[in-house]
């Protein structure tokens, strides 16, 4: 049995060995594609990695805007489910996560890792606690503030605040504490906005729910204020099932 096994070994390499050359071009031609992948690949992150390091604030704000946006209309079609983009909403949405968001988060980020330097568990936790217990509790009302101060309809903070800060900072907790473990011991410094961009994708367009869902006293401020047309999809940050009803 052993020398049969060694015989069909043997006469499979003599077999492929004498493989017509016909075939050989498709080997190479689908190699030389592959490598033509990898190669431009590569060479977009080399050159976006060179971005980060001579524009690092323009750079991440241009991905901000593009992650922001896409987040944002994804949210319309997806979790709304509307027939036809809100091109205003989005653009206020791309304008505020890129153009104001991005640079704050830039500043943020370096003061972390300035403060509290290193890749050890204390460092990266107690990073992580100024981030999570700090900063996110404390940006969300401003988020809201500026988003809704954008749209035209600041009558509509005190109660947005009131009703959907806490399920939106415990869904934030839910999501970033262990995004940002992993930014914070893993990713490189130069990249962690990008990291969290990313993550931000699936926020943004989560964020963009809440911001944008009404409460029938909501919906009361906006007619009394004469923005009926601004009332949009009923429910709030603990209840995504409305949008999908």
């Amino acid at each position: 049995m052993l020398r049969a096994s060694l015989l069909f070994q043997r006469t499979s390499v003599v077999g492929a060995r004498r493989m017509p050359s016909a075939f050989q071009p498709h080997r190479f031609a689908s190699t030389k594609a592959s490598s033509a992948n990898g190669g431009f690949f590569k060479s977009a992150w080399t050159s976006y990695s060179r971005l980060l390091e001579t524009k690092p604030v323009t750079t991440k704000v241009v991905t901000a805007c593009t992650i922001a946006g896409l987040g944002d209309v994804t949210c319309q079609f997806i979790i709304e489910k509307s027939d036809k983009l809100d091109v205003k909403r989005t653009a206020i949405f791309t304008f505020l996560g890129g153009v104001v968001v991005a640079p704050i988060l830039h500043v943020w980020y370096r003061f972390m890792s300035t403060t509290i330097p290193g890749l050890g568990t204390q460092a990266v936790l107690k990073r992580l606690a100024m981030d999570q217990l700090g900063f996110a509790p404390t940006f969300l009302p401003i988020f809201f503030t500026m988003l809704l101060t954008l749209e035209g309809v600041p009558e509509t903070i005190p109660e947005k605040v009131r009703t959907e800060w806490w399920p939106t900072t415990k869904a934030n907790w839910v999501v970033w504490v262990p995004a940002q473990l992993i930014n914070f011991r893993f990713v490189p410094g130069n990249l962690q906005v990008l990291f969290a961009n990313f993550v931000g994708f699936f926020w943004n367009s989560y964020l963009s729910y809440v911001s944008h869902a009404t409460t029938p006293k909501i919906e009361a401020i906006l007619e009394d204020a004469g923005h009926a047309d601004h009332i949009g999809h009923d429910g709030h940050a603990g209840h995504l099932e409305h949008a999908q009803s």
